[in-house]
């Protein structure tokens, strides 16, 4: 009867030995695929906000730099005219600073700086050049107009453009199985099994933060700050102080 009982043990240890395998050998290939997936759409998520964020700072700097250069076309510009367009470009860009920075932060644009963008374009085309030379200073400063509202167009479209939640979801579910693959491992120390299951867990969702952080430019933690319109303020003062200027 012993032998029999003995038997039966043994019989069971085999058998959850060969389940304990089985379920093994079974996992691991679905955590392969799920994972080679997951890593697939991160990296190539982390890829694309990284561009996405670089192209915004970049065209931070473009809208900056049209501001700047239109600033310095105006100082050749006649009375009234002259005044008038670098008096609204030193509103544009205390106001960008002050006012739009913080209400991109929240999704928002200001109503004043698109305004004063109008009032600035509206003047360069009401300008009448008498000259040759003036027609030209007229084109360029229409030009360098086009180009920061363009640019500005630009940094407010990246502001509102984001991840949509489609791909969220995916990544979710597919992050969320990956997880739970690992987890039905079976590994006979259970400290070990913890750390191998929170710690693949916290890589994910590490990246999952990452992208978050970089896929608004303008919000969040990593957000792009004001300091290039805080230069072209500084860039106008000094223009100011050294031509004789209010």
């Amino acid at each position: 009867m012993r032998g029999i009982v003995c038997r039966a043990r043994v019989g069971c240890r085999n058998v959850r030995g060969h389940v304990t395998f089985t379920h093994n050998d079974v996992a691991g290939p679905i955590v392969g695929i799920a994972g080679t997936v997951l890593a697939v759409m991160l990296s190539f998520m982390v890829v694309a906000v990284w561009q996405e964020y670089d192209v915004a700072a970049n065209n931070v700097q473009i809208e900056a730099s049209a501001i700047t250069d239109l600033d310095h076309v105006a100082v050749a510009f006649p009375q009234p005219q002259r005044e008038k367009v670098r008096a609204l470009i030193r509103q544009y860009a205390d106001d960008v600073v002050r006012d739009e920075w913080p209400l991109m932060r929240v999704g928002k644009r200001s109503v004043n700086a698109h305004l004063l963008a109008q009032s600035i374009q509206q003047t360069i085309l009401a300008y009448t050049p008498k000259s040759v030379s003036q027609q030209q200073l007229e084109m360029q400063a229409s030009a360098l107009t086009q180009g920061f509202i363009d640019a500005r167009r630009q940094r407010l479209f990246s502001n509102d453009q984001g991840i949509p939640p489609i791909m969220w979801a995916c990544m979710l579910f597919v992050g969320a199985v990956t997880v739970g693959f690992i987890y039905l491992f079976r590994v006979e120390s259970f400290t070990v099994h913890t750390l191998m299951t929170v710690g693949t867990a916290a890589i994910i969702g590490a990246i999952f933060v990452l992208i978050a952080e970089m896929d608004y430019p303008f919000r969040g933690a990593s957000a792009l700050r004001p300091t290039a319109f805080l230069q072209v303020r500084a860039t106008i003062d000094d223009v100011n102080s050294t031509s004789g200027f209010y």
